[in-house]
């Protein structure tokens, strides 16, 4: 039996948590709506990769400053560092804000200099462009 490599979702929009249940099918896939459901299930479990959206409050270009935001996971992992008895993670930022992914992109960077960091937005299937 093959192990599935574990992938965290984070995004609020149903549309696009279906899609990627889909484009991910081949993973065992969390999905996690908000900043306090990521946080604790990245104290729990060991993903292999975690796909972050920014505005996930419902709203396009989310305030960066606002705690209900992706950059607040960011800030999160800055504030604490990343537990070094466990394997980072492939970051990838799917968010189609490319202000807010962008300083995601810059600040996961800065974080982890030696890492997999992705810049990859989601788009939906069908969409154009």
């Amino acid at each position: 039996m093959t192990v599935k490599k574990k992938l965290l979702f984070v995004d609020d929009r149903s549309k696009r948590i279906k899609e990627a249940l889909i484009k991910y099918s081949g993973f065992d896939v969390s999905i996690a709506p908000n900043v306090p459901e990521t946080l604790r299930l990245l104290s729990r479990e060991d993903f292999e990769i975690v796909s972050l959206d920014f505005d996930l409050n419902g709203h396009d270009y989310t305030d960066p400053d606002s705690k209900a935001c992706g950059m607040e996971i960011v800030r999160y992992l800055e504030k604490t560092a990343w537990p070094t008895q466990r394997a980072l993670p492939t970051f990838i930022i799917h968010s189609s804000n490319s202000f807010g992914s962008g300083l995601m992109f810059r600040r996961l960077n800065s974080l982890f200099p030696s890492s997999n960091i992705l810049k990859q937005p989601f788009s939906l299937m069908g969409a154009e462009g």
